[in-house]
């Protein structure tokens, strides 16, 4: 009962709290500053995988006048997603992203206190039954390249298969932040297979704003990386000073 009220409160903050070592380096928070400040406002943010609202209150503080989308099948999430609310331009989607319209397996926490993710058929662990719904069907109506969209994954290893269901919302995003991994343990995509995906859809890998490490041994193990369209006003400032 009290874990699941210091979770509650922390919630409540913009910061992060995890029992494991801490990351290499966590730069999100001020890579959404450092973009700010550059003068780059998208008009909407799609927070996929929004778990707790973490990454959406930064996006909210970056960006005030954007158009902030949680992307969350967790049902123990909803709670604090919703309160999030309140008429300020946020808005939330109880679904899991993936590669189509369907309904999917996960396994899921109880409480969300760790990342769900999408089950594939021969996990005995998944425990709960979601709406699935990809990118295009959400937001591709929603949005156009004078939006100067940001996207930002964190699925757990299902980051490819939302992103094939995202080829039209694809070519009106100006950003993308996609966790990847060093080495595989679900169906997680390695950065060789992100890079040759984004480059594929017309994006340049842009920035690495996080990586964090195995507990036993420190080892690099997983970060987020950032894509960038190319020919965008982001992508022409190539000075190396």
């Amino acid at each position: 009962m009290l874990h699941r009220f210091a979770k509650a409160l922390v919630a409540l903050t913009p910061f992060k709290v995890t029992r494991n070592r801490p990351n290499r380096f966590d730069a999100v928070e001020d890579f959404l500053r450092h973009l700010n400040a550059t003068g780059y406002q998208p008009r909407i943010v799609i927070d996929g995988g929004a778990h707790l609202g973490w990454f959406a209150r930064l996006a909210r503080e970056a960006f005030p006048e954007a158009a902030i989308h949680m992307v969350e099948p967790q049902p123990a999430c909803a709670p604090h997603l919703r309160k999030l609310l309140n008429g300020s331009g946020m808005f939330f989607h109880p679904v899991a992203l993936t590669s189509e319209r369907r309904n999917v397996r996960m396994v899921c926490d109880e409480h969300g206190d760790t990342g769900a993710y999408v089950a594939n058929s021969a996990d005995a662990r998944a425990n709960i039954d979601v709406q699935g719904d990809t990118l295009d069907n959400l937001f591709s109506a929603r949005i156009a390249r004078s939006d100067r969209g940001f996207l930002k994954l964190d699925l757990q290893g299902h980051e490819l298969a939302a992103l094939r269901g995202g080829q039209m919302l694809l070519g009106s995003l100006e950003l993308v932040l996609t966790e990847f991994s060093f080495f595989q343990q679900l169906d997680e995509a390695n950065v060789p297979d992100i890079v040759r995906f984004f480059d594929e859809a017309g994006f340049d890998l842009f920035d690495v704003v996080s990586i964090s490490q195995r507990q036993r041994d420190g080892r690099a193990k997983h970060g987020d990386l950032v894509f960038v369209r190319k020919g965008s006003p982001l992508w022409l400032d190539r000075a190396w000073e």
